[in-house]
């Protein structure tokens, strides 16, 4: 071994007897020492050394006033792994770390050790020692101070000035630590992955967080993340760290250049150290005011103070750059291992070269970690009879689960992505996780159902303490983490198994800070597409289990899990393409009796006659599919109707119990304008009977009326004739006109016309942009809807906000003038005629898009939202996203005409096998229809045009034969029932006479009823 600096050598007993301080020195201060034994570490502090030999012997030498000491053998009845010694003259401070994990504290009178009584049960990992504090890291994972706290060093918080019994900081509990370091009155914990948290002492930023304040609770050195640090050094006032790739980076006090950037000033923040780049450093030490660097290559540099040698330079000197020891030569068969700095003495180790063997580096032991538990979940799943289990488990088998899973550091520190050491590049963006393999173990796990017991329970108890915001995001992977086990488990059919902890899951997750779950949920949404699926199902059947299971009144326990789905739809809505999941991902199968639970707790609540909530309804609709929606909407249609109804049964002198419509088919949009102007808006509730003084009233014929009805005023009403709306270049979109009057009623009762539509279940001709749909609900129209309406514009739009450089729109010698609806706008007032440019292009076009969907509509629309909702509910409306909005109100285009083939049914004469003459007959009239003469046919069978989109698979229809009493047939037309969709079908004569009364029958000049033929 190699010493350098004040009293480096003394005390040491030498091979073969030598004089413990005998040795000649170089010019620089070196003495080369033959110890005869090697040195697995060292510990020095101002007036005592500690080292253990690789035999698990620990020895102290305690310096004395005069200089040197004498080197005493503490006898230990285990093994000592690591040693820590700190104090001054009076109070000297000895640690020994064994390699079972007891710490002991040794009295430096009698050499005794003694256990430190407060961690007797815990086992420890690592210590480290400051001036008058130590800082303890345990195998799982929790950090423990003691000592002084004047200024911060024990991470409590400032209320307590020291203590002598070790305290466990809970803000760190979550991490996945893998080393502590403590300096003169700092102390740091390094994270598996480079996070770096530091506490105390700050005055010359040797905290490394950019400014002089001291911290009294553990901050996150943020400066460093993604550095890859995989070791921290502390002198008395500076801090080293060292990183994965060999650089090293210092702050804090440059007093005496111990930072080696050719510089005596402070240092706030972490800065590279110039002059060891690329020299690929793989140790690094420091003193109380100066540094030592080991490289790949063997060479030692050091760098700060020189005033006892400590530099191995041999003058008394502060270089503030790297500089190498020059050491005595090194047999051929040996070379230096290792590098120990005291306050004032430097150490480097000699070994065999065979012997040398790089010591597991702080970033090793995540890899060792999840290579252990491997083969302790190997261990736990042997074929185990009950008998041997419960003998085992008595022993160590549900201590090592219990530690492991019940420890959230432990489980942060597993299941990295090792490859290419990618999970340095931890961060909010990325976890840093293989779940691969991750997933891999836990198959194992919950095959045995002991094993899986013991890890369930040490969740269950871990979960309610976890940190609502750990200091470093590393502490957060545990989630993702326990959202595959849940997906696991819940392959394996632990249903209640998987309930109950998910359950638990969720309660935490929920606890978390609103900035953790934001970094889960970015972490989530850069999982394999395949992978969030999976997750969100884990939820969907956790949920749907406890649903299957509660009534509505008792599911407090699943509102929390309904919260965390909302939580990841949310992020899923921020996800761009092609990461997005469709939103249909997140619907349950949802019974129908729980809907209508749902519904009447919404009821009540509504009426304000109920404490709770529903669990979904009107609260995370994105978990109800299309059906469920339109279940639930006209479940509260009928009922509305019922209540509507109801005060009119009562009443002694007459009162309707219908809203009833009598037109004049001639003039069947102003009758209806007039006639709704006249009513009650209560009435619109009321059962809707439509009358057409044409025809004879018919009792079964009323539903067709109201087909006919809707039909009929939205073809008049979406016309160019009746004025009423702009339309785009291709006449195939309509839109609120900017030149409408503010007393021009229409608007409001076209509102009320299609809320009637959706309240009493009819699709109607309704050929507006998705933008009115938008509006309605609450979503606020973009330029997508603006390209849907009017493409031309919309994509010229998109031209200049995307393709256009700066340059290019300078050309274009625009301003922010349009031209709307045959008007001249000027989209900002306040600057009239101001140009387009690079810099306001945005603006510009989300003034336009404003101006077209929002602004120049405002007063027609907002006429026709409230006559809207006069019909209509507007919670139970905004449970429709703006698409099945559109859908459900103006159904779909239908084109699958064989599957109408395949979905006919056959009565009387004509259900034969094979077919009757006259169906095969009708089938070959109809295959040579041209499309839209086919969807006159739809009208002609349904009443409609369009199918509902509920109906798209339903669609069916029953042909029969029509009786007539001469039997001559080839004088009859065809008729239709459309609310069953029968067609009664003559038995004509030949394919030409069916074909002129078939497309005779559909044609709009005719009606659909039989009694208008």
């Amino acid at each position: 071994m190699f010493s350098w600096g004040q009293d480096a050598h003394r005390g040491f007993r030498l091979k073969d007897g030598a004089k413990r301080d005998s040795g000649p020195a170089t010019d620089s201060g070196l003495r080369r020492l033959e110890l005869g034994y090697r040195l697995a570490g060292l510990s020095a502090g101002r007036s005592a050394l500690a080292f253990v030999k690789t035999n698990g012997n620990a020895f102290v030498v305690v310096k004395k006033q005069s200089g040197g000491g004498k080197q005493k053998f503490v006898k230990c009845k285990e093994k000592i792994q690591a040693v820590g010694c700190h104090g001054d003259g009076n109070e000297v401070m000895v640690l020994l770390l064994s390699e079972e994990g007891k710490l002991f504290c040794v009295d430096t009178h009698a050499y005794n050790p003694k256990p430190l009584e407060a961690l007797c049960n815990i086992p420890v990992s690592q210590v480290a020692c400051g001036s008058q504090h130590s800082v303890a890291l345990t195998k799982g994972g929790q950090v423990y101070t003691w000592g002084q706290n004047s200024r911060g060093q024990l991470g409590l918080g400032s209320s307590e000035t020291c203590t002598d019994s070790p305290r466990r900081l809970g803000g760190l509990s979550a991490l996945p630590l893998v080393q502590v370091a403590a300096g003169g009155e700092q102390s740091f914990a390094l994270c598996v992955s480079g996070a770096v948290l530091g506490w105390g002492r700050n005055h010359r930023g040797q905290l490394g967080l950019g400014d002089t304040t001291d911290r009294h609770t553990a901050t996150a050195v943020h400066c460093l993340n993604k550095k890859s640090t995989i070791h921290i050094s502390c002198g008395k006032d500076h801090t080293a760290i060292l990183t994965k790739n060999g650089d090293v980076f210092t702050f804090g006090s440059g007093q005496y250049g111990q930072l080696g950037h050719n510089l005596f000033g402070d240092e706030l923040r972490p800065r590279l150290v110039a002059e060891l780049w690329g020299a690929k450093v793989t140790k690094i030490a420091c003193g109380w005011h100066h540094t030592l660097a080991l490289t790949e290559s063997k060479r030692v540099y050091s760098f700060g103070c020189g005033e006892q040698g400590q530099l191995g330079h041999g003058k008394e000197s502060h270089p503030s750059v790297p500089l190498p020891v020059q050491l005595l030569q090194v047999a051929t068969d040996a070379q230096i291992g290792n590098i120990f700095a005291g306050e004032n003495c430097s150490f480097a180790t000699c070994a065999p070269t065979e012997g040398v063997h790089e010591e597991a580096s702080d970033d090793a032991i995540g890899i060792k970690t999840q290579r252990r538990l491997t083969d302790m979940i190997d261990k736990w799943t042997l074929e185990y009879d009950s008998k041997t289990w419960k003998k085992i488990k008595k022993k160590c088998l549900h201590r090592e689960i219990h530690r492991t899973f019940s420890s959230a550091s432990c489980l942060n520190t597993i299941f990295l992505e090792q490859s290419k050491d990618k999970h340095f590049q931890t961060s909010p963006k990325y976890s840093g996780l293989n779940l691969s393999v991750a997933r891999l173990s836990f198959e194992k796990l919950v095959k045995r159902d002991n094993v899986f017991a013991e890890v369930e329970a040490s969740l269950l108890d871990l979960l309610p303490s976890l940190n609502k915001k750990p200091l470093a995001v590393e502490g957060l992977r545990i989630y993702l983490l326990l959202n595959e086990l849940l997906f696991v488990i819940q392959r394996h059919k632990r249903d209640g198994a998987s309930t109950t902890l998910a359950k638990a899951v969720a309660a935490s997750l929920l606890n978390l800070s609103v900035d953790s779950l934001q970094v889960i949920g970015d972490w989530w949404s850069s999982l394999p597409l395949s992978t969030m699926v999976e997750h969100v199902n884990v939820w969907k059947q956790a949920l749907s289990a406890m649903l299957s299971s509660m009534s509505v009144s008792h599911y407090f326990g699943a509102r929390n899990l309904v919260l965390v789905l909302q939580h990841m739809y949310n992020v899923n809505s921020r996800t761009a393409e092609p990461q997005k999941m469709p939103e249909t991902d997140f619907c349950l199968l949802i019974d129908k009796k729980f809907l209508q639970e749902d519904l009447c707790l919404w009821i009540l609540t509504e009426l304000k006659s109920f404490p709770s909530q529903p669990l979904i309804l009107c609260r995370f609709p994105f978990l109800m599919d299309l059906q469920s929606k339109k279940f639930v909407f006209d479940l509260h249609a009928d009922s509305s109707r019922m209540r509507a109804e109801m005060p009119h049964m009562f009443c002694w002198f007459a009162q309707p119990l219908s809203f009833d419509l009598t037109l004049s088919r001639a003039s069947i949009l102003d009758d209806t304008f007039e006639q709704l102007s006249g009513v009650n808006p209560e009435e619109y509730k009321l059962p809707l009977l439509i009358y057409f003084e044409e025809n004879d009233i018919v009792e079964n014929d009323l539903n067709l009326y109201k087909k006919d009805f809707f039909h009929e005023v939205f073809h008049e009403m979406m016309s160019a004739e009746s004025g009423m709306f702009m339309f785009n270049d291709s006449k195939t979109l309509a839109w609120f006109p900017s030149k409408a009057t503010e007393v021009d009623e229409r608007y409001f009762y076209f509102g009320v016309l299609c809320g009637l539509a959706l309240y009493n279940r009819c699709i109607i001709h309704l050929p507006f942009p998705l933008a009115l749909f938008k509006k309605l609900i609450g979503v606020k129209p973009s330029l997508s809807d603006l390209i849907e309406f009017s493409p031309c514009v919309g994509e010229s739009l998109l031209n200049i906000l995307e393709d256009y450089e700066d340059d290019d729109i300078q050309n274009l010698y625009m301003d922010f003038v349009i031209h709307w609806d045959d008007k001249e706008v000027d989209l900002d007032t306040k600057n009239p005629g101001k140009p387009l440019t690079g810099q306001n292009k945005k603006e510009f076009v989300d003034a336009y898009v404003n101006h077209a969907f929002n602004t120049s509509v405002d007063g027609v629309f907002q006429d026709f939202k409230q006559g809207f909702f006069q019909v209509c509910n507007q919670d139970l409306v905004k449970l429709f996203r703006p698409e099945e909005l559109q859908e459900v109100l103006v159904g779909k285009d239908f084109h699958d005409w064989e599957k109408l083939k395949q979905n006919t049914g056959y009565e009387g004469v004509y259900s034969t096998t094979p077919p009757h003459p006259t169906i095969q007959m009708f089938w070959e009239v109809f295959d040579e229809l041209t499309e839209d003469q086919k969807r006159a046919f739809l009208w002609f069978l349904t009443g409609s045009e369009r199918v509902p989109i509920l109906g798209l698979d339903k669609i069916k229809m029953t042909v029969r034969v029509q009786e007539v009493e001469d039997l001559c047939y080839d004088e009859y037309y065809p008729e239709t029932h459309t609310c069953f969709s029968i067609l009664e079908l003559p038995k004509y004569s030949n394919k030409e006479i069916m074909h002129t009364k078939l497309t005779e029958a559909m044609s709009s000049n005719r009606k659909i009823y039989s009694d208008c033929i």
